[in-house]
């Protein structure tokens, strides 16, 4: 496997996964997943493996930021992934509807709650809840000082915990 494929593999879905909840639309972020990795196998610059994922995700805020301002539209809309969701469920062990509703119902509040956000706050929240990089990493990847992404990640989960409190009651720490 060569040096592009081989980060293709490695990176597609962070790339997917960060776009699709920046963006709400799995559609975008399937466009905006093409033309990160697009960027990628354009760039001219050599970008050691460690190096790569900050990368990739500065370019994946900046494409998502793009898109947004490009928007005629105000609605968004949270779509479902079914590649996402069969690869998270057995066959066997189906959910009922009822739990598939109201896990459906979940995302979208998550989702509104997360479009509320101002970035760098949403990026930060989104990297850390969603795609999982440490606290150092999302300093990198969005040049923010350390100190900065723990205070705004704090903010951030409070005021998506607030939001989503107003729905479903206490919801615990987030």
């Amino acid at each position: 496997m060569n040096g592009f494929a081989a980060a293709v593999e490695r990176h597609q879905r962070k790339v997917y996964t960060f776009a699709r909840y920046y963006l709400g639309n799995a559609e975008e972020a399937k466009d905006i997943t093409q033309d990160v990795l697009l960027k990628l196998w354009q760039s001219p610059l050599e970008i050691d493996e460690e190096g790569q994922r900050a990368w990739l995700l500065k370019v994946t805020r900046n494409a998502c930021f793009d898109r947004l301002r490009r928007r005629t539209s105000t609605a968004k809309i949270f779509t479902e992934d079914p590649e996402q969701q069969t690869a998270m469920t057995m066959p066997d062990n189906e959910p009922s509807p009822e739990i598939q509703a109201t896990a459906k119902d979940f995302r979208q509040h998550l989702q509104q709650a997360l479009e509320e956000l101002k970035d760098p706050m949403k990026s930060i929240v989104i990297l850390r809840e969603i795609e999982g990089l440490a606290y150092q990493e999302i300093s990198e990847v969005l040049d923010v000082p350390l100190n900065t992404v723990r205070v705004y990640l704090h903010r951030g989960r409070r005021l998506i915990r607030r939001q989503l409190s107003e729905v479903y009651g206490n919801v615990g720490s987030f």
